[in-house]
C-alpha cells in the first residue's frame, strides 16, 4: 500500500515538472517571435511596457532625420534662361552668357535623385527665317539629367531684345502641364536688363502667382554686374539701377516664396547644392541677407542722383521734381485782379520757407496777363501782380534783396489767348531763380 502511494506521488511531481518546462519554452518562443523579450515594469505598478512597442518609442527632435520627412518636395520645375543681347557683355573676364550657362550646368548636377517633371525655356531674338522671342528647348517632360544637359549644350546666344515678360507668360503655360495637385518651381537666370518699352516682367510674375497660388515659388539668379544696358534710357529707367538687382529681386518677391541670388553667390559648390535643395524643397536656408542700397552721388542732397540731376545746386529744403529741379508753382489771378487768392498762399508760404533757409538764393517774380484790355494797361497789371507776390513774401520774412519783380504784360503767354481757358491760364505770376 505504501509503495503504491509513493509511486503515485512521484508520478504527480514528474507531471508538474514536465508541464512547467513545456510552458516556459512556449513563453520564450512567443517572446522571440513577437520581439517582446524584455519586459519593463515601473515603480508605480503601471502597465508593463515592452521594449520596441509604440508606447516606448521616443523621438529626438535634435536629430536631422526627424525634420527630414516634414520637407515639402517639389517635383515640377521650369528654368527660364536669358540668352538676349546683353548676355554678350563681359563680366569677370567672361561674357555673361557663359557665366549663366555654367550656373545652369551646375544646377542640373544638383537636382535630387527622384522622378521629376521639368523644362528649359530660353528667350531672346534668335536670328533666322523663323525668328522666335522664346522657345522651349527641353520638356515639359519626365526629367532626365543627361537629356537636360544635352539641351543646355545646344542653347546658343540669341542676341537682340529682352522679352522676359513674354518668356514668363509662356513659362506659366508650360507649368500647366504638371500634375494639378503638386508643387511647382520657376527659376529665372538673367541679368535683369530689359528695355524701357518692354512689358513689365514683375507684372508677368504676379500673374503666374495668381494662376498657381501657393503651389508655386519663384527663384531668380542675377547674372553679372548692375550696369544699365540701355544707357541712353530715361532718368526713370536709369534710376532703378541704383538699387542693386531691383528687377530680379522684385520678380522673386512676387512668388511670396523663393528668393534672389547672384551668380557670385553660387560660385561655391556647397552654395549651389543648397540653392538647388531649396528650389526642390521650397526652402529658404540659403536666402542671402538683403543687400544694402548703394547710395549714389548727390551733391545738393535733393534725392536725385548727380548723373540725372538737371538742376544741380538745389536750395536746402526745396522740393524737387524727378529731374532734380526746384518745384516753383505758378500763382493764378482773376481777370483784372492782383490780389493773392487764399488757395495760393500755401505755395507762397513754401517758397518763403526755402528762401529763409537759403539767404543766398534770389528769385525774379514775373507777372503776366491775358490780352483783354490795352497793352499799356496789361503791362502795368502784370507788374502789380508781381509786386503783390513780392509783398506777400516780404511779410513772411524774406529779405528784400532776395526778390526782384518783372512785368511782361501779355507778351509771354503760357497758353493760347484765343480761348477762355487759355486766357485764364495766362493770368499768372511765375518764378525764375536768379541766384
Amino acid at each position: 500500500m505504501v509503495r503504491s502511494c509513493v509511486k503515485f506521488f512521484l508520478f504527480i511531481m514528474l507531471t508538474i515538472f514536465l508541464t512547467g518546462c513545456i510552458s516556459g519554452q512556449s513563453q520564450k518562443n512567443l517572446q522571440s517571435e513577437t520581439g517582446q523579450g524584455d519586459i519593463s515594469t515601473d515603480a508605480s505598478g503601471m502597465k508593463p511596457q515592452f521594449a520596441g512597442s509604440p508606447d516606448s518609442f521616443v523621438v529626438d527632435p535634435e536629430k536631422l532625420e526627424f525634420g527630414g520627412y516634414m520637407e515639402e518636395e517639389v517635383d515640377n520645375f521650369l528654368v527660364i534662361f536669358d540668352a538676349s543681347g546683353s548676355k554678350f557683355l563681359p563680366y569677370n573676364q567672361q561674357i555673361k552668357f557663359k557665366v549663366a550657362k555654367d550656373i545652369l550646368r551646375r544646377f542640373n548636377q544638383k537636382t535630387p535623385a527622384r522622378p521629376l517633371f521639368g523644362g528649359l525655356r530660353r528667350y531672346g531674338w534668335e536670328a533666322g527665317a523663323f525668328t522666335t522671342t522664346t522657345s522651349l528647348l527641353y520638356g515639359m517632360t519626365n526629367y532626365s539629367r543627361q537629356g537636360y544637359a544635352d539641351a543646355i549644350e545646344i542653347m546658343r546666344w540669341s542676341g537682340g531684345k529682352t522679352p522676359l515678360a513674354h518668356a514668363i507668360d509662356k513659362g506659366s503655360d508650360d507649368l500647366d502641364l504638371a500634375p494639378k495637385d503638386e508643387y511647382l518651381a520657376m527659376v529665372i537666370i538673367s541679368d535683369g536688363k530689359v528695355l524701357k518699352n518692354d512689358p513689365d516682367p514683375v507684372l508677368a510674375a504676379r500673374k503666374v502667382k495668381e494662376r498657381y497660388g501657393d503651389r508655386i515659388c519663384i527663384y531668380t539668379v542675377a547674372v553679372g554686374d548692375d550696369i544699365p544696358f540701355d544707357k541712353k534710357g530715361t532718368p526713370e529707367s536709369k534710376k532703378r539701377y541704383h538699387e542693386k538687382y531691383k528687377l530680379m529681386r522684385d520678380i522673386a518677391k512676387e512668388g511670396k516664396c523663393g528668393y534672389m541670388v547672384t551668380s557670385d553667390d553660387l560660385i561655391p559648390d556647397d552654395n549651389m547644392a543648397q540653392f538647388a535643395h531649396d528650389v526642390f524643397h521650397r526652402g529658404h536656408s540659403f536666402e542671402p541677407e538683403p543687400r544694402a542700397i548703394e547710395p549714389c552721388p548727390d551733391e545738393d542732397a535733393d534725392g536725385v542722383c548727380d548723373d540725372m540731376d538737371k538742376c544741380p545746386g538745389t536750395p536746402k529744403g526745396a522740393k524737387v521734381d524727378k529731374d532734380g529741379c526746384w518745384i516753383l508753382d505758378k500763382v493764378q489771378f482773376d481777370l483784372n485782379k492782383w490780389n493773392i487768392k487764399s488757395e495760393y498762399r500755401p505755395i507762397l508760404d513754401e517758397i518763403a520757407r526755402v528762401l529763409n533757409l537759403n539767404p543766398g538764393v534770389a528769385l525774379a517774380i514775373q507777372g503776366h496777363t491775358c490780352t483783354i484790355w490795352t497793352e499799356d494797361y496789361n503791362m502795368k497789371l502784370s507788374q502789380w501782380r508781381a509786386i503783390s507776390v513780392r509783398t506777400y513774401l516780404l511779410n513772411r520774412g524774406v529779405r528784400a534783396d532776395q526778390l526782384t519783380v518783372e512785368g511782361f504784360g501779355y507778351h509771354r503767354p503760357f497758353a493760347s489767348n484765343e480761348t477762355e481757358e487759355g486766357r485764364i491760364m495766362n493770368r499768372r505770376a511765375e518764378f525764375r531763380r536768379i541766384r
